[in-house]
């Protein structure tokens, strides 16, 4: 039997139990409020809109690393000190703008539209394995992969189908805002300037029977010993403003090795260095042998060397590992050039002569 003196005690009790259990439940209440915010904020921060980037987290100085493939074939570009190389062409050096022009247009994808996601999907759309879409990965320093997908058919109104493809990644299938154009030829990557001199630097041209030189005061090319033809003087200076090739063999391949090349042009430029070109042809295509030099011998810098001899030493120093590199890089291959650049190189002495 309860007294009565235990009754106030138990009142309070119960009422102290219900109050922490209608705390508790507030408290309950509020942690699955600030869950489902939490979910609905994020759900809202991943919600497609139409025009967002494809890859808009991705900073290109960290890419080191680009593949394309498609079709079985493969063009590699990878970063090699301060610029990148062509891999799949031999290393041969990449031209900056095409390399940039190639991660602009990869970063710069857009996005149309969210179509969804599916096996029937990735084959219908272009997206299988054995489909002939084009690859693309993209990887950083470590050489593990920043970002994989593929690229599938074009879409009849304007875009492109693609999906990531590297690990974990979602498999949500987008349309592009417009059609994905990235190049898979290796060769329209490559540096395909190789010198840009400008006329007015040329003083000195020697070729087979001739020699053209600069007169100081006049400032015009001269043939020695002769009236030379001044449009044809002209063309001869113009050899090296940005001289460029089509295509490129390595020295050894079969299709090159055993090319006859002619004798040498060489063409000296104000700075004490030049360059040697020699032409030959095969089957109405023209190629080219090129090598660099320096006039100025061995250099010594004296103890009593001012401070103006010393900077003329350094730069022709400089001048000197400059021709050095480009021979090591140029003396690997032999380049195909246009027909004009190398009838320019093949111009005689009869050639030159005013009148001829």
């Amino acid at each position: 039997m309860t007294s009565a003196s235990q009754t106030p005690a138990n009142s309070r009790g119960s009422r102290l139990a219900k109050l922490n259990s209608m705390l508790a439940i507030g408290v309950a209440l509020l942690i699955a409020l600030s869950a489902f915010a939490y979910y609905e904020d994020a759900r809202q921060a991943e919600r497609f809109e139409r025009g967002q980037k494809f890859l808009p987290n991705l900073n290109p100085d960290e890419i080191t690393s680009v593949k394309l493939t498609k079709g079985g074939e493969e063009t590699h570009l990878r970063r090699d000190g301060d610029r990148f190389v062509v891999v799949t062409e031999g290393r041969y050096p990449a031209a900056n703008e095409s390399v940039n022009r190639l991660i602009r247009d990869v970063l710069g994808l857009g996005l149309e539209k969210e179509i969804g996601s599916g096996e029937s999907l990735v084959d219908e759309l272009g997206l299988g394995d054995s489909a002939a879409g084009l690859d693309v990965a993209l990887q950083g320093a470590s050489g593990n992969d920043m970002v994989r997908f593929r690229v599938g058919n074009n879409f009849e109104g304007g875009g492109s189908y693609l999906v990531r493809t590297d690990e974990g990644a979602d498999d949500t299938i987008y349309l592009t805002s417009s059609g994905v154009t990235l190049s898979t030829d290796g060769e329209s990557y490559l540096e395909k300037e190789l010198v840009n001199v400008e006329e007015s630097a040329v003083q000195t041209v020697r070729g087979s029977d001739y020699e053209v030189v600069r007169n100081e005061e006049s400032g015009d090319l001269e043939l020695v010993d002769g009236e030379g033809d001044s449009a044809k003087l002209s063309q001869l200076a113009t050899l090296l403003a940005g001289l460029r090739f089509t295509a490129l063999e390595l020295a050894d391949a079969s299709g090159v090795a055993d090319l006859r090349f002619s004798t040498p042009t060489e063409i000296v430029i104000d700075d004490g260095s030049g360059y040697s070109l020699q032409v030959a042809e095969r089957d109405e295509k023209h190629y080219l042998r090129i090598e660099g030099f320096h006039t100025a011998g061995r250099i010594e810098v004296s103890m009593d060397a001012t401070e103006e001899e010393v900077k003329e030493t350094s730069e022709v120093l400089v001048r000197a590992d400059e021709i050095s590199a480009f021979n090591t890089l140029h003396g690997s291959w032999v380049y195909e050039i246009p027909a004009f650049t190398a009838d320019k190189v093949r111009m005689t002495r009869k050639d030159l002569v005013a009148g001829s």
